[in-house]
């Protein structure tokens, strides 16, 4: 039987952990699926843990880090089967998990993108991340609470592509991921992106994963600080409905100039402007996805106006 899924892991100095990641493959319900790691230029290539595993896995080691959305783009261009799966290395699965996803994807074919429920691997009792969500002045957050749901999905403006299921061509008709956000909030701009085509996005609680959560980016935090100011902006002015960006606008620019007056020199501020030198190539972006809006496109509704939300870490997710 031909696979329907490829697992795309893409690895980046994650010794310590991919290891535990693959094992918790190997113990999947589900044993109709391929892998492909793509290790980003690791100082320690992971060729080795990749010995006596019960399944084959499609190595391709990049000659430098292209980041996580350029290394899903290569595993969405190697991706022959009508699912592709997003897992990161330091994401371990329970057992179900992957037949839990595709289950969930033959119910619900209006759905494009599923996430799992990410509890923390350090204490399983802590959510670390239920869906994604997005606050009308540009930030984003992985949902912290557990919401009462009724049924076998919960509709989010996105999904953590920590650990993710898409359906392969949709991701194609977007676009894939864009390279140019390297890490952090690329995700969320293909959550955007998919919804403004016109499809959904939703988080399946009985999909569970433990995360660590920035195996990667350990002792980056200025990088990624960097990364994540300038990739917010990009976000927001390549996909906000225009009515939604006559507000939201406005409430950006408060929010950096407090920013610039609190900590004129750090890296949220640099990264900021590095987002904003290339705001034209953004808005050229802008118009084509604009214009190739679909009628059934709903991001609008799934856009917090509530700040207490983004501080709280709420999951704000529906049936």
């Amino acid at each position: 039987m031909p696979a329907r899924v490829t697992i795309a892991i893409i690895s980046y100095n994650s010794g310590v952990t991919l290891g535990r990641c693959l094992a918790a493959l190997a113990a999947q319900s589900e044993k109709n699926f391929r892998v492909l790691l793509i290790d980003n230029a690791s100082r320690e290539r992971p060729a080795a843990l990749l010995a006596g595993l019960p399944f084959v896995v499609n190595y391709r080691e990049m000659t430098e880090n292209l980041g996580f959305a350029g290394g899903m783009n290569v595993a969405l261009a190697a991706c022959d089967t009508p699912f592709l799966v997003a897992l990161n290395p330091d994401a371990f699965p329970e057992p179900d998990w992957l037949a839990t996803l595709l289950s969930a994807a033959d119910r619900h074919p209006q759905v494009g993108a599923f996430g799992s429920l990410q509890l923390s691997a350090a204490d399983s009792q802590k959510i670390d991340g239920f869906g994604d969500h997005y606050l009308l002045t540009g930030q984003a957050w992985r949902g912290t609470t557990r919401p009462g749901v009724n049924g076998d999905l919960a509709y989010s403006f996105g999904v953590c592509a920590a650990a993710a299921l898409y359906r392969a061509h949709l991701l194609r008709e977007i676009g894939g991921f864009d390279e140019r956000f390297f890490c952090f909030y690329e995700d969320v701009d293909v959550a955007f992106r998919l919804r403004l085509a016109g499809a959904e996005c939703a988080v399946v609680p009985a999909a569970v994963v433990s995360h660590v959560g920035g195996a990667s980016f350990e002792g980056l935090s200025d990088f990624a600080n960097y990364l994540i100011a300038r990739n917010q902006w990009w976000v927001l002015v390549k996909n906000m409905p225009f009515i939604l960006m006559c507000f939201a606008l406005p409430a950006f620019a408060v929010l950096q100039v407090i920013g610039f007056m609190r900590h004129p020199t750090s890296p949220r501020m640099k990264g900021l402007w590095a987002g904003l030198i290339q705001t034209r190539t953004f808005c050229a972006d802008r118009r084509k996805i604009q214009r190739l809006r679909s009628p059934q496109a709903n991001a609008g509704r799934w856009i917090s106006w509530n700040p207490a939300a983004f501080l709280k870490k709420t999951s704000l997710v529906r049936r």
